[in-house]
């Protein structure tokens, strides 16, 4: 029977060990300022001990058919599920709020030919030992993300949570030591050091990163050592489209909720809506009074999560103000309270196309709304971007809506249901948003390899240094 689990205590979790290492370090609460529990430091012998337990799993863990992996993934399910009170405690106080599921599937291989004299096949074998490197604006259901397809595709495991927000994932690791084998998912909590150890390591086959551009420059960076595989979700600016002949109301309500969710600090949230001008006075007139009604603190308006971002957040609210823009919502001053990190939501009307609120991700409660006149001209100013995370698009005309959808360089369009992700789609990006893609039987491949098998049936070999097919002589090489 396996043991109760403490939610008052936290431990780095190697080949199914509780690791306690003698240093810690402890998160804040964003709502009150305060610290939280103590965790361990993890140290390079720890990693060292991580990777060589993932080794030791994996030539076995990868052989077991993909239908057992399952049962003990949905096993890992129920283990969660079991404790989602304790765990939905655990992501209020270190980072905010809670967020649902996953999926599973497994990669069967391809026929690419099939004849009387020939089987050719792409077979898709787990890369290895995959870490995954998570942010703190989601650190329970990202976790998941990493862990659900590298064990479905045969992998292991080494996660690393954010040190801001580490403890749902080192409970995610004392579940998860109570159903897999040893060495499957280990989680290490740390400082600094953490990060640049695990992704420079030899043993390290794949690297899944999510957060900053800036970081996962720094990952791939250091992964190019070993050429590891890498899969990078970084960050967006996203954009809104709304046209003036979609139901304006039904769309400043959608907008409203994908710009402002979890105060802004959600990747593939929306960070700058254009509005047709047709609409944009009914438009601003349905918006201003859902935004206004938003309180920091109450409902999904949350506060940032910690100092470091509230900075970068209050530096943004303090530019729009002392170049003028005209804040329809909010003030644009930003008073220090004592006890959390919180923002008031704000909108900012009609700013240039080459401010700092256009043109940078300010990953906090505050957005830009802009008009545009023909489609080509917002197409044109949406793409004007370094990065291409996600977008949407609010349009009746199905046609339209599509061609608008398709002239957009980003990883994944919305178009009339706000950001509702689905898992059996593929969720990636383009530019300096990110390389690779989670979710779907798309981004399980990005856990694999690939292998193409060509089987010649029958063959019999000839002396002109080629195969007798059906008595006609095939070279083997050109």
């Amino acid at each position: 029977m396996a043991d109760a689990l403490s939610f008052e205590k936290f431990y780095n979790i190697i080949n199914n060990e509780k690791i306690d290492t003698g240093a810690s370090y402890h998160g804040i609460n964003p709502f009150t300022g305060e610290a939280l529990w103590e965790t361990p430091v993890a140290t390079e012998k720890d990693v060292n001990s991580a990777v060589l337990a993932a080794h030791k799993a994996f030539k076995t863990w990868s052989l077991m058919p993909w239908e057992e992996r399952s049962k003990l993934l949905k096993k890992f399910a129920d283990g969660l599920e079991k404790y989602k009170d304790e765990i939905s405690d655990l992501l209020g106080k270190e980072s905010g709020k809670t967020f649902p599921n996953e999926a599973q599937w497994s990669v069967p291989e391809k026929v690419l030919k099939e004849t009387a004299d020939v089987r050719i096949v792409t077979q898709y074998p787990p890369v290895g030992v995959v870490a995954g490197i998570t942010p703190w604006n989601y650190p329970f259901q990202l976790a998941i993300l990493k862990i659900a397809p590298s064990l479905m595709t045969g992998c292991t495991i080494v996660l690393k949570p954010s040190p801001l927000t580490p403890y749902s994932a080192l409970k995610i690791g004392e579940i998860a030591a109570q159903i897999f084998p040893p060495g499957v998912v280990q989680v290490l909590g740390g400082d600094d050091k953490l990060g640049p150890w695990i992704t420079k390591h030899p043993g390290i086959a794949k690297v899944s990163f999510t957060g900053s551009i800036a970081t996962g420059k720094m990952v791939m960076a250091a992964a190019a050592h070993s050429l590891k595989r890498v899969n990078l979700e970084l960050g967006g600016n996203d954009a809104a489209i709304i046209t003036e002949d979609f139901d304006i109301p039904k769309a400043a309500q959608l907008a409203s909720i994908a710009a402002f969710l979890h105060s802004g600090q959600v990747c593939m949230g929306t960070k700058r809506i254009y509005v047709h001008e047709s609409v944009h006075d009914e438009f601003m007139k349905h918006f201003i009074l859902i935004v206004k009604n938003f309180k920091a603190g109450e409902g999904f308006i949350s506060p940032i999560q910690n100092k470091m971002q509230y900075e970068k957040v209050k530096s943004i609210y303090q530019d729009c103000q002392k170049l003028g823009y005209d804040f329809v919502v909010g003030s644009g001053k930003i008073e220090d309270r004592a006890g959390g990190y919180y923002v008031e939501p704000a909108v900012i009307l009609n700013p240039p196309e080459d401010s700092r609120i256009v043109q940078e991700e300010p990953f906090g409660p505050i957005v830009p709304v802009l008009t545009f006149g023909s489609d080509e001209e917002v197409i044109s100013r949406v793409n004007d971007s370094a990065v291409g995370l996600g977008a949407t698009v609010y349009c009746r005309d199905e046609r339209r809506a599509w061609q608008l959808a398709g002239s957009l360089d980003t990883g994944s369009v919305w178009v009339n249901g706000g950001l509702k992700m689905d898992p059996v789609a593929l969720f990636g990006a383009h530019k300096q948003s990110g390389i690779g893609g989670e979710l779907g039987p798309l981004g399980l491949t990005y856990y694999t390899n690939t292998r193409t098998v060509t089987y010649w049936k029958e063959s019999v070999k000839d002396e002109t240094n080629g195969v007798k097919q059906n008595g006609e002589t095939v070279a083997l090489f050109a």
